[in-house]
């Protein structure tokens, strides 16, 4: 090895030999180690000296160091390393050639219309969100790009609505599972119910509920446990949006919210930011309130532009049912605390006697307790004052004491004053059976677009006899009171 070192700082100094001291000993010259220190560094040449001088103690010379073996060598490494250059730039050369095609290929599809119609999604699959991907060379898309960017867009800022109107059915086509997922998103109250997947019209309990099995034994067939049980009809209600949209008056919004989310106009379409942040928020919202105290009313619209219905005329909420069925005077359902009015002095007392009231059979579930919020509210604050040195270890979780019903308040039933009990299985929520069921479009018309959705929904209660509800004494008597936000 300090052969190939000797023969290699021999020929960077120029020389065949060091110069020799009295002693015959190597040494070099200050402007020779100078050179080595700025082609090598200091350790190297410190190095260099100390084997120098390790070498030349058995007497030899240090030139005796460069054998024929180790020209022979270097002179190889020599060779190999010239090859090994010359095909790393043969590499080099290559790649750039091909990055020259590539972006040939690249400009040339920029200016290409683009054919994809988009991946239809049946679900399941883990990424179908990422299968659809914005059209960078339409305007739209392009403006929000350059803005993104810092860049001033030079091109026309007017949105064709027809290039958003073709993008969205792009979108549509690959994200349909995501966007009835949106549509018929889970809200407060539909996570307390099960879910009856239907396309029928309306639908009845098929199964029946067994009063009893049990009895003494005689060697006779006495049949017992007749079934007994009140079937309720759960109609299913058509239900639509119609939202027009002026795409030039959200672009600014769509720019501010992909500053705020740090994504990029690739990652997050026009499309996708106007039904997953001004269409899907609102329509959660009306959806939980219609879903409570909604009540049907058939539409008197028969052309286009005429008014359209309010959002709690969709169709028949749950609390609207229980009052429907009190109003028709119902006996399987069990009314608590009948015919009287919630005092805040009493109501522990008078909630704890509702919880009483509950038929034995389902005493023993563990059932929420479906009640206006303002009504927890007042629940809890005189539970307080009564026991002010209990502490609340369930945060908002509020349980009748010596039961197993809690308080679920929701929003939708605020303002009415009611409150009911019944196991999950028997509050049903109904969606459409086929999610190709569900139409989602745009037409474009000017400067703006309209936005439409069609799908089946509802809500009700599958058997009488396990439905115990409050109602207000002035709703019992037909009150129009109505509640929601």
């Amino acid at each position: 090895m300090f052969g190939q070192v000797m023969s290699v700082v021999l020929s960077f100094l120029g020389i065949s030999a060091f110069a020799k001291d009295k002693e015959g000993k190597s040494f070099m010259l200050s402007t020779q180690k100078e050179q080595l220190k700025n082609k090598y560094g200091d350790k190297f040449l410190t190095e260099f000296e100390k084997d120098l001088a390790e070498f030349e103690k058995s007497g030899k010379a240090a030139e005796e160091a460069v054998t024929d073996e180790v020209r022979a060598q270097l002179e190889a490494d020599r060779d190999k390393n010239a090859k090994d250059l010359e095909e790393a730039r043969e590499k080099i050369k290559a790649l750039d050639a091909t990055i020259v095609e590539k972006d040939a290929e690249i400009a040339k599809m920029a200016k290409e219309d683009t054919g994809d119609k988009g991946v239809v999604i049946n679900g399941g699959a883990a990424d179908m969100t990422k299968k659809f991907k914005p059209d960078m060379t339409l305007a739209h898309n392009m403006y929000l790009d350059a803005a993104f960017k810092g860049a001033a867009y030079s091109g026309n800022s007017t949105i064709e609505t027809t290039e958003l109107q073709k993008e969205f059915g792009k979108y549509v086509s690959s994200e349909r599972i995501e966007i009835i997922k949106g549509l018929l998103g889970t809200t407060e109250s539909t996570s307390y119910m099960s879910t009856v997947v239907t396309d029928k019209v309306e639908i009845r309990a098929q199964q029946a509920a067994i009063d009893s099995v049990l009895q003494q034994f005689v060697p006779k067939w006495t049949p017992k446990g007749k079934s007994k049980f009140t079937p309720l009809t759960i109609k299913n209600y058509k239900c639509k949006i119609n939202v027009p949209i002026t795409p030039s008056d959200i672009m600014e919004d769509i720019l501010g919210y992909l500053y705020d989310e740090n994504l990029k106009p690739e990652d997050m379409p026009v499309v996708k930011y106007i039904l997953y942040q001004l269409i899907f928020p609102k329509l959660d919202e009306e959806r939980e309130i219609a879903l409570a105290v909604g009540e049907f009313k058939e539409t008197s619209a028969t052309q286009d532009g005429d008014a359209a219905t309010a959002a709690n005329d969709v169709l028949d909420g749950y609390v609207t049912q229980l009052r429907k069925f009190k109003k028709a005077g119902n006996t399987a359902i069990t009314w608590l605390l009948d015919g009287v009015t919630l005092e805040d002095a009493k109501l522990i007392e008078q909630i704890d006697k509702a919880v009483d009231e509950v038929a034995p059979l389902y005493k023993r579930k563990t059932m929420f307790i479906h009640a206006d919020p303002e009504l927890v509210t007042k629940y809890s604050k005189a539970y307080r004052k009564v026991y002010p040195w209990l502490k609340n270890e369930d945060g908002e979780k509020i349980k009748v004491d010596f039961s197993r019903f809690t308080f679920a308040p929701l929003e939708g039933m605020r303002g009415t004053g009611v409150f009911f009990i019944t196991p999950k299985e028997n509050f049903k929520h109904l969606r459409s059976k086929d999610p190709q069921n569900t139409k989602v479009w745009m037409q474009g018309e000017n400067y703006d677009v309209k936005i439409f959705a069609e799908w089946w929904e509802a809500v009700g209660f599958w058997l009488a006899e396990a439905i115990f509800a409050y109602l207000p004494p002035e709703e019992a008597e037909g009150s129009s009171a109505s509640g929601g936000l």
